[in-house]
């Protein structure tokens, strides 16, 4: 949904016609153009005449300080180009990006235009808000630490998961479009394992069940540049095991055999809060399909009682997907 038109624009870099973006076609056109370094460049044109609009780097003398002072070399371009006195205040505060350099292509329209011919913005509008929502599948290895109240907590084995779930990224594109605002919901299950001695020489087994969602609410920062974008998530998580059980089985060694005793009660907390960490990688195949991996480091925890630690669930996962 953008306009390119082909341009020699006279630069010893590009000695052929390139791409320009079309921004405004009225009394004085307006292009863009970004280059292999991701660097960008505004060009005016008019009567037959590109120009580029940039800012110089000057050497200054200041406190008998040799100092780099960047100056806005573009103002004085437009000034020249379009030379009409009654924009100098605009032209002043001119900004070297799309809105700024928009608005005075249009004016000067209004000002310069004698026939009625329509000033037109290619310009493409972007929404207020959008939002990618995709399907993810994963896998972690998590940690579980259960505090029983005046006793070593029980340090259990890792468990191993898999699940799937949904990613959604929401972004304010007209704002910025290198930052999002992203939830993840990956449903999976929890089977953590511990044996051990009691303080009466008693065999335990501790069994921990349940069914987990693993929900995140981060936001996400992505490189805003090629077909690979590194990306980076820090935010907030939430465990939801709805229906955790704890079973402890107990073997006591009496004289003349073992005694075994089962015992099955709910886990202490339904919800477990706590922070993740997410590097990942995007993957634009097209423009608005993108493939993503991620990393994933997940700390839940609730405290039982102000006196004890807490029970504490660490995940360590890698999840992939796709956004539509």
């Amino acid at each position: 949904s953008k306009y390119y038109v082909s341009k020699d624009i006279g630069a010893e870099n590009a000695p052929k016609p390139i791409f320009l973006e079309y921004l405004v076609n009225g009394m004085a056109n307006l292009y863009y153009y970004r280059d292999d370094n991701t660097s960008d460049h505004y060009y005016i044109e008019k009567d037959g005449r590109i120009i580029e609009l940039k800012t110089e780097e000057r050497e200054v003398i200041f406190d008998d300080k040799v100092q780099i002072k960047t100056v806005k070399s573009y103002v004085g371009m437009l000034k020249a180009t379009l030379n009409v006195w009654e924009m100098s205040n605009e032209i002043d505060k001119a900004k070297l990006e799309h809105e700024s350099l928009i608005n005075i292509a249009k004016d000067y329209h209004q000002y310069a235009c004698t026939d009625g011919s329509e000033c037109i913005v290619y310009e493409k509008k972007k929404p207020l808000m959008a939002m990618r929502i995709g399907p993810v599948i994963g896998g972690n290895l998590s940690y579980l630490k259960l505090m029983d109240f005046g006793e070593e907590p029980y340090d259990f084995q890792p468990s191993s998961n898999f699940g799937g779930g949904v990613n959604m990224n929401i972004s304010m594109p007209r704002f910025n479009e290198k930052v999002f605002l992203q939830l993840q919901f990956l449903y999976t299950k929890y089977y953590f394992f511990a044996a051990f001695y009691d303080a009466e020489r008693s065999a335990k087994d501790v069994h921990v069940r349940s069914n987990a969602l693993q929900i995140g609410a981060d936001i996400k920062y992505e490189y805003p540049k090629g077909r690979w974008r590194p990306t980076l998530a820090v935010g907030g998580a939430c465990i939801y095991m709805p229906d955790g059980t704890i079973k402890t089985v107990s073997d006591n060694f009496q004289y003349g055999g073992i005694r075994a005793k089962t015992d099955t009660e709910d886990f202490p907390s339904k919800f477990l809060y706590g922070f993740e960490v997410a590097p990942g990688i995007h993957y634009y195949y097209r423009p608005n399909r993108v493939v993503f991996i991620q990393l994933q480091y997940i700390r839940c925890y609730k405290r039982q009682h102000v006196n004890y630690p807490a029970d504490i669930i660490q995940s360590f996962g890698l999840s992939a997907g796709v956004y539509f």
